[in-house]
């Protein structure tokens, strides 16, 4: 792999297959993406969209990063 495709992997991922919007607006994440994010049935996401992109991040990641960014708050 040349350096510019691994520069481009680290800004714009890794694609991991592709998926469709059902009738219910649900979208099944690829199973080699699930196996490579350790996504389990049940886990839960919060939805963000950002210049047109949709974001998936999981409740663990987002509860790290307000934990993370709270530390340094002081509460009296």
């Amino acid at each position: 792999m040349s350096k510019n495709k691994n520069k481009d992997k680290a800004i714009f991922g890794e694609f991991l297959g592709t998926t469709s919007i059902g009738e219910r607006g649900q979208v099944v994440i690829p199973k080699e993406a699930r196996e490579r994010l350790n996504i389990k049935t049940g886990d839960k996401f919060l939805v963000v969209g950002h210049y047109g992109k949709l974001i998936l991040l999981s409740e663990k990641e987002m509860k790290d990063m307000v934990k993370n960014i709270t530390k340094h708050f002081k509460i009296k």
